[in-house]
């Protein structure tokens, strides 16, 4: 019986692990992330805490090795990020699990359900706000591939793309589970199906109501070349500069109104800016169309990643420079300002790359009005898929068109529904051009008036669910603990589960420290040093942990215990606890 136990909870973690490598990463499945959850949080409240909190974990860390190639390869993290890049998710779903469980074990169904998006939602949310990267990494953007489920987002943001698939894993792994009864079974089931429905009928029905009112027809130009192009010498990049300019000329097809081309095409100092300009500027008369242009703009003080946008009658009608560079990557200086340009299709604005990693900088786009965004963009080439639909997923929270002309990515359109409408993979040493008309009717969201409400209620609802665990544990007779001393260790896990997850979240705190701190270096994460032996810090420490333990072991004493046994307990706790703090020490 043991064994089949043992093969159980073995079969769940890779079940587990299996369904999060292929329903996450770069090319993801996403109807597998939907189940990804549910094997480990079926089957943890059956467990001890940490026997469920390592099972998760190791499901979920096994689950991110779809990503290994991509960050020791393709981006070359150091090692140390490495490590933390994959150890600090996983740990954090250790936490949803225990989390969950707690609830599991209370016979809690629809707290039970609510507990692991809520909790995940949470820790999304406070990453996003904390990271150099944003949302990179979020798990909504594996949903991408089905479209009426991310028009939630043009409510909730990309917040409620998540909150449903693990709303859905978590009301599965709680019916699984074998809590509750009947009736809360029954009713669980009738009303997350009615809310998954519902999301699903709301999809259909905005996606079949974006009228065609005003079009743009776009061309998107992009070529891959060796980074010694872009590292070179002055004169190359000017001479790569001429070949856009006259690949325009060449593929631009008649009733083009604008070209978009991708980012850091060249470095260009102030003094040959103009030449620049009045290349592009001719480009655009001659093709009655307007460009976008990604380059280096170098100055005696400081270089910019800009994007200078040339109207139909040649003009250089506006200069956007990049907001959010990659740490450690990009040395240019940041702007600090939107750009929009008004045409008699709408109000055009700019963005590049990075830029649409972040919601916010897009929300704000479409509080002044903006119906597409031009995007110059430069890829990983592994990552270019992703990277893309998360400009997509932009588009879609706020209503406006996307153009976007990435170098070694894609050369996407799509509209204000996430729909993409035409899209290639740019290749090295040629120019891979697409063209298309874009739907750019406006299409004012809730999202774009309300901001992160949903996300901020999610983290709301996670620390109210916290406190209901820690109060009602508080608050639990002493007659419910079991005295039987062969039972301890079982009780313990089970009455320590809030303190034990706290102690989790702290070791959490610590690693994304260590990764916020490691991202603003490219070279490597600065190293730790121990605090100096305190002989009465360790005296106040020891005595504290005696006082504790002697408290918490005497109180169970009184419940039933023998005295010798309670404190015979008190005695080897302490004794252990002196020697890992020398050992610390």
């Amino acid at each position: 019986m043991r064994a089949l136990n043992l093969l159980l909870v073995v079969v769940a973690g890779l079940a587990s692990a299996a369904f999060s490598y292929l329903g996450t990463g770069l090319h993801p499945i996403w109807w597998l992330l939907w189940l990804a959850p549910v094997p480990v949080l079926a089957i943890a409240p059956r467990l001890r805490g940490s026997a469920a909190f390592l099972l998760g974990s190791f499901a979920w860390l096994l689950g991110e090795m779809n990503q290994w190639n991509y960050v020791t390869h393709e981006i070359e993290m150091p090692l140390q990020i490495v490590i933390l890049f994959f150890v600090a998710p996983a740990l954090t779903f250790g936490f949803g699990v225990l989390f969950m469980r707690s609830f599991l074990r209370r016979g809690s169904l629809f707290l039970a359900s609510l507990a692991f998006p809520v909790y995940w939602v949470a820790y999304e949310y406070l990453t996003e706000i904390g990271s150099p990267h944003s949302t990179w990494g979020n798990l909504a953007y594996t949903q991408m591939n089905c479209l009426p489920i991310i028009q939630v987002a043009s409510i909730t943001g990309l917040w409620g793309i998540s909150f449903i698939v693990f709303l859905f894993a978590g009301t599965i792994a709680a019916l699984l589970s074998g809590s509750g009864k009947p009736w809360q079974r029954h009713a669980l089931t009738i009303v997350v199906g009615a809310v998954i429905c519902a999301l699903f009928l709301f999809g259909e029905w905005r996606l079949r109501s974006n009228p065609l009112a005003q079009s743009v027809a776009v061309t998107l130009i992009a070529k891959d070349v060796p980074m010694s192009a872009y590292l070179g010498p002055e004169e190359q990049a000017l001479k790569l500069l001429h070949e856009y300019g006259d690949e325009i000329r060449r593929a631009t097809p008649a009733g083009t109104q604008v070209v978009v081309l991708p980012e850091k095409i060249g470095r260009v100092s102030e003094s040959r800016l103009a030449e620049v300009d009045t290349l592009f500027s001719s480009a655009a008369t001659a093709t009655h169309a307007a460009i976008v242009v990604g380059l280096v703009r170098r100055t005696l003080s400081a270089a910019f990643n800009s994007s200078r946008f040339y109207s139909l009658d040649g003009k250089l009608e506006a200069n956007y420079d990049k907001h959010h560079l990659l740490p450690g990557v990009e040395p240019e200086k940041p702007g600090n300002t939107r750009i929009t340009v008004d045409q008699p299709s709408g109000r055009w604005g700019l963005q590049i790359c990075k830029d649409m990693d972040f919601p916010k900088l897009s929300r704000e786009y479409a509080g002044d009005g903006a119906n597409l965004l031009l995007v110059p963009a430069w890829d990983f080439n592994l990552d270019r898929r992703l990277h893309a639909r998360m400009g997509v997923l932009r588009a879609v929270e706020n209503g406006f068109a996307l153009a976007r002309s990435a170098r070694n990515g894609l050369l996407t359109l799509s509209d204000n529904r996430g729909r993409i409408l035409a899209e290639a993979a740019t290749v090295p040493g040629r120019f891979v051009s697409i063209t298309g008309k874009v739907n750019v009717t406006p299409a004012a969201t809730f999202y774009t008036r309300t901001g992160d409400w949903f996300a901020w209620l999610c983290v709301a609802m996670f620390l109210v669910l916290l406190a209901s665990r820690f109060f009602s544990r508080r608050s639990q007779p002493a007659s419910n603990v079991n005295c039987n001393p062969d039972n301890w260790s079982r009780q313990e896990s089970s009455d320590n589960t809030t303190a034990f997850f706290l102690q989790l979240l702290n070791l959490f705190i610590f690693f994304r420290s260590r990764i916020r701190t490691a991202n603003a270096s490219s070279r490597s994460l600065p190293k730790a040093t121990m605090p100096p032996s305190c002989p009465a810090m360790t005296s106040i420490f020891l005595l504290f942990t005696s006082v504790r333990l002697k408290r918490r072991n005497t109180s169970r004493a009184i419940s039933g215990v023998p005295y010798s046994t309670a404190f015979e307990l008190v005695g080897a706790r302490f004794r252990s606890a002196v020697h890992n703090f020398e050992s610390w020490q």
